[in-house]
């Protein structure tokens, strides 16, 4: 198989995304030098964000436990050097945890492990919640376990995404993975605060301030749908708030919890003895990292989604896009505040993907040349 390999190490190397949402693994990926010849994505309006962003990609729009491996096989018409996927990971993360324990999506993350097994790519990436690896523990330990099976070499850890220049505070369980070769996590970039002693390499993390300090005032959801729509301003729109909810976050202390806000302006439920959720109706710090970005990016009482600055109300759709790392020039066809959150909030920050896609490609380029190498000597 020699000539193979060598074919193989002289094109741009072929990943396909499993779980593709919006496209931010995809989008990282291709910055990292990957084609990203195929995705798999079963939500309609995340396939639709899909395609107006990745249109060279060929898209199965589908529940992947209906997608087989020979189906991928066949799309991608030779050779996969790289499987990339961030299952649904809602059973799992600490904030749905208490409710959705035995939510069905859990076992998603083995079709994963199936089409690994039927296509045998030489690598993988694997990023989810930490909760993974203890909640979901029997899970993450079948899936673990078919890769090594399969003659993969693992290595995996909870990483914080701040450290790669991702200007949000996102912990997340990545897993790396080459079949007969081991694919360490890559050097953190970044460091809380970077001592050019110990850490010479390492830039501070990036801020707020750095990521949407220049970005103009938005528009409200109802002026925007009134006036053309919100994606004729780009989506750098804010939702619509009662005044009591304006009220607490005029109140609210960039950095702290809703605790600094007066009581008498409180939710009702936040009040007396309450120690519930901290981080909910707060403003974000400018020189800081944002909290991580969810779903709920656009709601103050679903996170510290507050802008810095107090003549604003929260983050625009589109900050939370960029905060992400989604590039600004990004397109989001629809019109669904809601879903769109979704979108964004669930996405793999791009600039995480291409350190840990850039550092994989590093990896497995260096075992082919090893490879090479020793069948030239043995000759």
């Amino acid at each position: 198989m020699p000539g193979n390999t060598e074919r193989r190490s002289s094109k741009r190397l072929v990943a396909i995304d499993l779980f593709a949402g919006g496209g931010g693994l995809s989008t990282g990926l291709r910055k990292a030098g990957f084609n990203v010849a195929a995705a798999v994505e079963v939500d309609r309006l995340s396939a639709e964000v899909y395609r107006a962003n990745h249109a060279k990609t060929k898209l199965i729009e589908s529940d992947i436990r209906k997608v087989s491996a020979e189906e991928l096989r066949k799309l991608v018409g030779g050779p996969i050097d790289l499987i990339a996927g961030c299952a649904p990971c809602q059973g799992f993360c600490s904030l749905t945890s208490k409710w959705a324990r035995e939510d069905p999506r859990n076992l998603l993350l083995l079709e994963m492990a199936r089409i690994i097994e039927g296509l045998l790519p030489e690598t993988v990436i694997m990023e989810n919640v930490p909760g993974l690896a203890d909640r979901g523990s029997a899970i993450f330990r079948e899936f673990t376990s078919r890769l090594r099976s399969a003659g993969y070499y693992i290595q995996y850890g909870v990483v914080q995404m701040a450290d790669y220049g991702i200007p949000q505070r996102r912990r997340r369980l990545v897993l790396l993975a080459g079949r007969g070769f081991a694919v360490s996590l890559p050097e953190a970039t970044h460091a809380r605060v970077a001592d050019k002693k110990t850490e010479p390499t390492r830039s501070p993390w990036v801020t707020v301030r750095q990521a949407i300090g220049g970005m103009p005032f938005p528009v409200g959801f109802s002026v925007a749908s009134r006036d053309g729509g919100p994606r004729t301003f780009d989506w750098h729109v804010v939702r619509d708030l009662q005044p009591q909810t304006k009220a607490r976050l005029k109140a609210a202390v960039p950095g702290k919890t809703w605790k600094a806000i007066p009581v008498a302006i409180r939710p009702k439920c936040h009040r007396g003895d309450y120690d519930g959720f901290t981080n909910v109706y707060g403003r974000m710090e400018w020189d800081a990292p944002a909290p991580t970005i969810t779903s709920g990016c656009t709601t103050p009482c679903k996170g510290r989604f507050g802008h810095p600055d107090k003549r604003r109300t929260t983050i625009s759709v589109r900050e939370a896009a960029i905060l992400q790392g989604l590039p600004t020039s990004y397109r989001f066809p629809t019109d669904q505040i809601d879903a769109l959150c979704g979108i964004i909030g669930n996405a793999v920050p791009p600039g995480f993907a291409k350190a840990v896609g850039k550092h994989v490609k590093t990896s497995l380029l260096t075992h082919r040349s090893l490879i090479r190498r020793g069948r030239e000597s043995a000759t």
